[in-house]
């Protein structure tokens, strides 16, 4: 089978150079049409010439990924249409995370995110009038498992797999199928940050071949899933979850009871493997819980005497109840709502009980206001839970501009304001817990949640560089998945679903992670509902490694599909890029046709 992309066009953003420009080549090379986005219009335009003088048919088109609209319109012009959209254009601006300033946040979260949004928006009615689309959405190692001074760019990348998998959902019944890859090619961006005999190996060559195999109508379907490619190497990378363990959902599940089962939480002897939100079994853990004897309690007691806590979004829901919590666990408590009255209601509250507490009436985009707040009540600040959010929920087809830009403002901005701005406090006292909040929906994906997906999956890749740079401070950084009745999920869900998921039992894995107990996890994922709680992480099948001596084919792909998906006794379960690049590496190597052995 030859793999021909005659009438097609192809959109290929950022392609004046490194993967952008071997996409372009080989896409051309292979019959297709294609508009070669780029900045830089003079590396476009040579792209564009070398395509031409091979034969082919390309385009300059130098919009930036923000202006989807203007992209896609160069295809439309010059081509009549567009079948393949590649999301590949990108930026870094690799910071240290106390001194990454809001500019340089801004500014990759834009390029990647918003760009990747713009494009794919302009290009939807389009794939779905011709019930025809294949979206290639760039992720990257940094946002899988995150990486030092990456804090934005690990964020953003993480986004892209959240967005990527609610586009497979919406665009399945169109033949709309979107993947994403965690490529690692030399590059502009990656001559930066690596030496030149690693670069040598990483040839842009030994990845395009994946990307049109998996965009081409007969291609593998590769919809909704992550790869990992580089240097020959192609693995699939799916989300684990652990066998976990449920909580009498009474007043003795606390955050002690949470500590006392801890090792059943981590155990991944038996784990599953969920493609969608609907395969949580909500209802079989609910019951199980109801049948649970009383929760054992760890010694002592799990306590923040002493500490103040940051809740953003705490005047309802999840918030307020984290709050209340960690006011009977002797903690000082900032309530941060944008709703004063919701915010002072539950300061009365906590200050009726006997504790203390103060109210930070602001965005949680708005951080060093509320760090200031805790400050000068109570002199420091130890804890800071960022739980603020809300929901634009609306198809892809109807979702607007203003619907994605608020929602990712709110929950992923707002979690790197907040951060940052307890991190210098954090860093000079040695101590810290910080605490982010994901959703089901940031790991599978949901319909009609595209903005929300991207958001909370930017998250957690933001967690997993909190995590790396903190641990030499004693600074440690999780992310919850939590599904609880809240003023959120109200216009969703049922009166018994709303009463039978409290946000009560969310609340207990919180205070121990972001308690003094803690002394080790960090970087970690969890999810929980109903008193039921399981970790997440991911894990990688033992891949496909072609030889190095030349790039392989796209057929190639097609014939080893199953050796570069099965998880068999081959998979491995990496925690870090370093990790991830290992059997990268060890293909270098490879001068024969051999499937790569476990490590």
């Amino acid at each position: 089978m030859s793999l021909s992309f005659k009438g097609h066009t192809v959109v290929v953003t950022g392609a004046g150079g490194g993967l952008g420009k071997a996409y372009s080549l080989l896409f051309a090379s292979r019959g297709a049409n294609v508009v070669v986005n780029d900045f830089n219009g003079a590396a476009a335009q040579k792209v564009v010439d070398e395509i031409k003088q091979a034969g082919g048919n390309a385009v300059v088109n130098t919009s930036s990924v923000t202006d989807g609209e203007a992209v896609i319109k160069s295809a439309l012009d010059a081509f009549g249409s567009v079948t393949v959209l590649i999301n590949n254009a990108g930026i870094l601006r690799d910071k240290g995370f106390k001194n990454m300033s809001d500019k340089e946040w801004d500014q990759v979260t834009e390029v990647h995110l918003k760009g990747a949004f713009a494009c794919t928006k302009a290009a939807w009615p389009i794939f779905r009038k011709q019930k025809f689309g294949r979206i290639i959405n760039t992720a990257s190692a940094a946002g899988l498992y995150g990486n030092f001074g990456q804090a934005n760019y690990s964020a953003a990348k993480m986004g892209l797999i959240g967005f990527t998998k609610t586009l497979a959902f919406e665009g399945a019944k169109y033949n709309i199928k979107s993947t994403a890859i965690a490529p690692m090619a030399a590059s502009a961006m990656t001559e930066t940050v690596m030496p030149p005999e690693m670069l040598a190996n990483l040839k842009p060559e030994f990845v395009a071949p994946f990307v049109a195999a998996v965009c081409h109508p007969d291609g593998p379907d590769a919809s909704g899933r992550i790869f990992e490619v580089g240097a020959g190497f192609i693995a699939e990378v799916r989300s684990e979850q652990s066998r976990g363990t449920v909580f009498k959902a009474d007043e003795t599940f606390t955050p002690s009871a949470v500590k006392a089962k801890w090792s059943e939480i981590t155990d991944f002897s038996q784990p599953k493997y969920l493609k969608a939100i609907m395969d949580i079994d909500m209802k079989g853990n609910r019951e199980a819980a109801l049948k649970a004897p009383t929760n054992p309690q760890a010694s002592p007691e799990v306590r923040f005497d002493g500490k103040t806590v940051i809740v953003t979004g705490a005047g309802a829901g999840l918030g307020r109840i984290y709050s209340l919590m960690y006011s009977r666990l002797g903690a000082n408590v900032v309530v941060n709502d944008l709703n004063e009255k919701a915010a002072k209601s539950v300061v009365d509250e906590i200050v009726k009980a006997g504790g203390k507490a103060t109210a930070a009436v602001c965005s949680a985009e708005d951080g060093d206001t509320i760090v200031k707040a805790a400050m000068d009540k109570f002199g420091g600040v130890h804890v800071l839970v960022a739980n603020a959010g809300i929901l634009r929920d609306k198809s892809f087809t109807a979702m607007t501009e203003q619907d994605w830009d608020l929602v990712i403002a709110v929950h992923l901005r707002g979690t790197f304001k907040s951060a940052k701005a307890v991190w210098p406090i954090f860093q000079k006292q040695k101590y810290g817990r910080i605490l982010t909040t994901c959703s089901p929906t940031g790991i599978y994906g949901n319909f009609g949640q595209a903005n929300y997906a991207a958001a909370k999956a930017g998250i957690t890749g933001l967690t997993k560089t909190l995590a790396i740079e903190g641990r030499k401070y004693n600074i440690l950084a999780n992310v919850i998945a939590p599904t609880a009745g809240t003023a959120m999920t109200e216009t969703v869900w049922t009166e018994d679903m709303l009463k039978a998921f409290r946000p009560e039992h969310v609340a207990p894995l919180v205070g121990y992670l972001t308690s003094e107990d803690n002394d080790e996890v960090s970087g970690n994922l969890f999810e929980l509902s109903g008193g039921w709680i399981a970790q997440s992480r991911w894990q990688r099948s033992g891949g496909f490694g072609f030889p190095t001596q030349k790039p392989y084919a796209p057929e190639d792909v097609v014939t080893k599909w199953k050796d570069i998906t099965v998880f068999d006794e081959r998979a491995t379960h990496p925690t870090s890029t370093s990790e991830a690049m290992q059997q990268l590496i060890e293909n270098f190597e490879n001068k024969g046709d051999r499937v790569k052995a476990k490590l």
